[in-house]
């Protein structure tokens, strides 16, 4: 029996366009969120600041892991704030509790990455002054 689904396994047309229209949402984040670019530009500082304190590579991959779950948050909060704008035309408790939620996730796992970052970080701050 063939499969009623004639588009090929693999489309390089199709993955190109996919990333294209993923980065025009990573952009479009960029644009119009504050906390983006603030978590943007902080991720640029402490990848910089564990070159600088030479963070063994394990501890980076684990940094990468959980600021790139907060920047992925970040992207699908606003996605999120976006449909309930669409859906709630005017003020409503409900779209309310809805875009809360969404940003109080990323608050949640913000704290933790600043959790891990500190574990990763302070002591490799203090053997400097040590």
């Amino acid at each position: 029996m063939g499969s009623k689904n004639k588009r090929p396994f693999l489309s390089w047309n199709r993955l190109r366009r996919s990333f294209v229209y993923a980065s025009a949402g990573i952009r479009h984040t960029w644009q119009h969120e504050q906390n983006f670019r603030i978590h943007s530009l902080l991720t640029v500082i402490i990848f910089i600041l564990a070159q600088f304190l030479k963070v063994p590579l394990i501890e980076q991959v684990v940094l990468a892991i959980v600021i790139g779950g907060v920047l992925a948050l970040e992207l699908i909060n606003t996605a999120i704030e976006r449909i309930v704008d669409v859906i709630f035309q005017k003020y409503d408790e409900q779209a309310k509790i809805i875009k809360d939620a969404a940003a109080g996730a990323v608050l949640v796992f913000s704290i933790t990455a600043v959790v891990v970052g500190a574990f990763i970080f302070i002591p490799k701050i203090l053997a400097l002054f040590g």
